[in-house]
C-alpha cells in the first residue's frame, strides 16, 4: 500500500499519511470522500494474518460502545490486506505524553486511572461473558487532551471461551506472570496490568513517594492472583482514599482495641479493620496483644495465607500474632497499628494510642464489665468510643445512658477477613475523624441500632 494522497481505498478513502507501524500492522489517517470525514485505517497484512482473528477484533470493537474505546465503521479487504476502518484519535501515547510532562497533578494522576478503570470495568461486566484486555501498555493508551482512549484490542479474551482456546499473548512489562506464562488469564490479570500503569503513573509525580498508594501498588500486582484487588471498583476506591488521606493533615497511628469481657469480639472486629483499611489502601497491621491465640485458630480454618518477616498474610490482612515477652517484632516501616488487647489490659498499655474503642458485650449480664472497664479508662475518655457488639436497642440504650456518650451497636460479622461494602464504609468514616469529613460519631450510621 502506497503512503500518498493518490492510493484511494474501496472508493470512499483517501490515505493521507502513516500514523504507526507495530508488529503486524500499519495504521493510516485517511480521509471519507463523502463524508469529508477522517478516520483511521488499520492494515494488516494477508501473509502473517489469521482472518479470524482479523474478524474477531472487528466484531468485538463493533459490539462495544464506550467513550474510551473507538469506534469501529467497517471492514475491508483486497488480495493483499484487511481493512480496518476505525474512529481517527487525535493524541498521542501515554508513554509520549508522560516523556515531555514530567508532573501531571494529583487531580489528573486520579482522573487518569479513573478513566482508565472505567473502561476495564465496562469491559469485564459485558454480558453474558467479560472481555479480559491482557495486553495493556503505556502505547496501547492514547491521551486526547485531558481524555483517554484504549486501542488495539486484537489480543483480549473472551472468558466465556472454554479450555485453552486464547491467545497466549501479553508483555514482559505490564502483564500478569499467569498471562506471559500462558496460564488461562481472570479480571485480575488485567488488574495487575492496571497496578503496572498506575505504578508508571505514580513515577512522573509526587506520588511514589507516598506510602498508601505505593501499598496500593504492590497489592495489585502481586504474582499471587489471590492477592490483588477481585475488582476493578475495589481498586479506585483504594486510590480515591489515599488520594483524600493525602490532602489530610494528620492520620491515625495506633488504634486501641479493647473489650468488656471476654468474647466481647476484639479479635473480629480488629481483623475486619485491618483487611478493610488495607483493601483501602491505608497500610495497616494488626497486633495481637494478649494471649489468647485466637489469630493462629481463625488462620487454621483458612487457605492461601502465608508468613513473611514474622507477619502473617491472608487477602488483605495482614498481622502479627502474639509472641510472648522478650520477643521483638520486626519494623514495619510507616503504617496504621491497630492493637487487639481483648480483656485484659492495663491503663498504661493504652496511653500511646490514638483511639481506643471499648467493645461492651449485648448480654444483660456483662453491663457491669462494660461499667467497670469504662471507669478504669476515664483517664482517656476524649478519646475513647464505646462500641455494642452485637448491638440491641436494648443494651445500647442502656449504655448509652451510664456513659452519657453516643453508644453505636457493630453488626454479625461471620468472616473478619472479608471486606464488605458496610465494612468499607466503617472504615472510610472511622479515617474522616480529626477534621474529616466525617466525625467519628457517625462512624456506624448505615448500620442497624446505630445510635441511641
Amino acid at each position: 500500500m502506497t503512503n500518498n494522497h493518490t492510493f484511494i481505498l474501496s472508493g470512499r478513502y483517501q490515505i493521507i499519511r502513516s500514523l504507526g507501524t507495530g508488529q503486524t500492522s500499519t495504521v493510516y489517517l485517511a480521509r471519507h470522500l463523502s463524508l469529508d470525514a477522517e478516520r483511521a485505517i488499520k492494515v494488516i497484512p494477508k501473509t502473517g494474518a489469521s482472518p479470524v482473528s482479523v474478524l474477531t477484533e472487528a466484531q468485538l470493537l463493533k459490539s462495544l460502545n464506550h467513550p474510551g474505546i473507538p469506534m469501529i465503521f467497517d471492514i475491508e479487504e483486497d488480495d493483499s490486506n484487511y481493512y480496518l476502518v476505525e474512529e481517527y484519535i487525535q493524541g498521542e501515547s501515554l508513554e509520549a505524553y508522560l516523556l515531555h510532562h514530567k508532573f501531571i497533578s494529583s487531580d489528573l494522576f486520579l482522573s487518569f486511572c479513573e478513566q482508565l478503570c472505567d473502561i476495564f470495568r465496562y469491559l469485564h461486566s459485558l454480558h453474558p461473558t467479560p472481555i479480559l484486555y491482557q495486553d495493556l501498555k503505556p502505547e496501547h493508551i492514547i491521551v486526547c487532551g485531558t481524555q483517554l482512549k484504549l486501542i488495539d484490542f486484537g489480543v483480549t479474551w473472551n472468558t466465556g471461551s472454554s479450555g485453552n482456546n486464547f491467545k497466549r499473548f501479553g508483555n514482559a512489562e505490564f502483564s500478569a506472570p499467569e498471562v506471559r506464562s500462558g496460564e488461562i488469564p481472570s479480571i485480575t490479570s488485567d488488574i495487575y496490568s492496571l497496578g503496572k500503569i498506575i505504578q508508571f503513573l505514580a513515577g512522573s509525580q509526587s506520588f511514589h513517594n507516598s506510602r498508601n498508594i505505593r501499598h496500593i501498588i504492590q497489592k495489585a500486582t502481586s504474582p499471587e492472583p489471590d492477592h490483588r484487588y477481585e475488582t476493578v471498583d475495589d481498586l479506585i476506591l483504594a486510590l480515591q482514599t489515599a488520594l483524600q488521606q493525602k490532602r489530610q493533615p494528620h492520620l491515625f497511628e495506633t488504634i486501641a482495641i479493647v473489650g468488656s469481657c471476654k468474647g466481647s469480639g476484639c479479635t473480629h472486629l480488629a481483623i475486619s479493620l485491618v483487611s478493610t483499611l488495607n483493601e483501602l489502601g491505608q497500610c495497616t497491621f494488626y497486633h495481637e496483644r494478649n494471649s489468647s491465640d485466637h489469630v493462629r485458630q481463625l488462620l487454621r480454618h483458612q487457605r492461601n495465607w502465608k508468613e513473611k518477616d514474622g507477619y502473617y498474610i491472608l487477602k488483605s490482612w495482614m498481622g502479627f500474632p502474639f509472641y510472648g515477652p522478650g520477643i521483638e517484632i520486626p519494623k514495619t516501616g510507616p503504617a496504621l497499628h491497630i492493637y487487639d488487647f481483648g480483656a485484659d489490659y492495663t491503663k498504661e498499655a493504652l496511653s500511646d494510642a490514638d483511639l481506643i474503642l471499648l467493645l461492651c458485650a449485648d448480654a444483660p449480664w456483662h453491663w457491669n464489665d462494660a461499667l467497670r472497664k469504662a471507669d478504669l479508662l476515664q483517664l482517656y475518655q476524649d478519646r475513647v468510643r464505646f462500641v455494642c457488639n452485637p448491638g440491641s436497642q436494648v443494651s445500647s440504650r442502656f449504655y448509652a445512658k451510664q456513659f452519657h456518650a453516643p453508644v453505636y451497636s457493630y453488626f454479625y460479622d461471620p468472616d473478619p477477613f472479608q471486606v464488605t461494602r458496610e465494612k468499607r464504609d466503617f472504615a472510610l468514616r472511622l479515617l474522616s475523624e480529626k477534621g474529616r469529613a466525617y466525625p467519628f460519631s457517625d462512624l456506624f450510621h448505615p448500620f442497624p441500632h446505630r445510635n441511641v
